[in-house]
């Protein structure tokens, strides 16, 4: 099955050989030319535009409660809906940020948001 971009016109060349230089963090992994998500489709690293961290908490129970902290990473590109990466701990997260500032240096990195 071929990698597909989310972001049709946006392709890069030979994606099944750039995703074996990707850094996996968790479901989705981040190359230099790209940002690899489940389901065998990809952001393009040219159409990031903002890149923004924020925590929020998971909730287990379905009901009130404290919740497990959690971080996500949303990268905001060329197209309407921004993509959400879920990262395990806020250090992942933060390895994530570094690993988009090198490979798409042109993108804003907005504040964390807590």
């Amino acid at each position: 099955m071929a990698w597909r971009s989310i972001l049709p016109g946006r392709e890069i060349s030979d994606p099944r050989e750039d995703v074996k230089t990707a850094e996996r963090f968790g479901a989705f992994r981040v190359s230099d030319r790209a940002v690899y998500l489940p389901g065998r489709e990809y952001l393009p690293m040219a159409a990031l535009r903002r890149v923004r961290l924020y925590s929020s908490r998971l909730n287990t129970s379905g009901c009130c409660g404290l919740g497990i902290p959690v971080w996500y990473v949303l990268l905001y590109h060329d197209g309407e809906t921004p993509v959400k990466l879920l990262a395990e701990t806020r250090e992942q997260a933060e390895r994530v940020l570094d690993r988009l500032r090198t490979a798409a240096p042109a993108a804003e990195v907005l504040e964390p948001k807590e």
